[in-house]
């Protein structure tokens, strides 16, 4: 299903002065360690398309459109169902979560996985707020994840399509890109997953990678056109405003 809520987001904008979007999920989300991650380039994408849109007025549109980083490291979807109560203590307009790998690795089997976003979705809409929720992206070649996890990206596209609740299939779509480039940082140890320390991280994307998530959420929610390669080659280049 496409979206394009920046209609919405004008309107909010234009009557209450706000717009706030809660992001979680679990590493591949909360990301605090990768500068830009794509949780600070979506915003900072959608900060830009409303200054132009309010025709150059960015107070309204920077004060007014706020991220909330609300993920969690390791996080399974039953930890998500736990912690609702505090991620929707802001109460904000738009839910985005982006997760899943974590199920698969630490006993939450498909069903189970599959009604806690079902669940968590039901919640987020009792606060009248939307939901877009992302199965997780794909590892890296040569990582165990990806045949894992499948089934249960597979699973979620099946959930029935709802009023105010939008997904995104991040696990097929993000395969379409250039993933050789995103896997570069290096592993801490692991022993949860059998990873050393110094190994190559097959689950974290880099900032690359992040803007190419980034580009599928924009695309798919805002109908924003964004070109990932652009943004990364302007931030090191040390531009104030990356070009996209």
């Amino acid at each position: 299903m496409k979206l394009n809520l920046l209609e919405e987001i004008s309107k909010n904008l234009t009557n209450t002065g706000k717009y706030w979007i809660v992001f979680t999920g679990d590493s591949i989300t909360s990301c605090e360690w990768v500068h830009p991650n794509w949780r600070d380039i979506v915003i900072y994408v959608l900060q830009e398309e409303m200054t132009t849109s309010l025709n150059g007025d960015w107070q309204t549109s920077e004060w007014g459109i706020k991220g909330f980083n609300f993920a969690y490291d390791g996080a399974t979807t039953r930890d998500i169902l736990e912690k609702i109560n505090d991620i929707l203590l802001v109460k904000p307009q738009l839910v985005i979560g982006m997760m899943g790998g974590s199920d698969p690795v630490l006993d939450v089997g498909i069903e189970e996985s599959i009604e806690n976003i079902k669940k968590i979705s039901e919640l987020i809409a009792n606060m009248d707020s939307k939901l877009i929720w992302c199965n997780s992206t794909p590892a890296g070649k040569g990582s165990k994840m990806n045949p894992e996890y499948e089934p249960y990206a597979r699973a979620f596209m099946q959930i029935p399509d709802k009023k105010d609740f939008f997904k995104i299939d991040m696990f097929n779509l993000y395969q379409k890109f250039p993933t050789e480039k995103f896997f570069t940082f290096l592993s801490e140890e692991n022993p949860v997953e059998g990873i050393k320390a110094g190994e190559p991280d097959l689950q974290h994307p880099n900032q690359l990678g992040n803007a190419y998530i980034a580009k599928i959420i924009l695309k798919e929610a805002f109908g924003i056109e964004f070109d990932p390669e652009n943004y990364i080659r302007d931030t090191r280049e040390g531009k104030k405003y990356p070009s996209y």
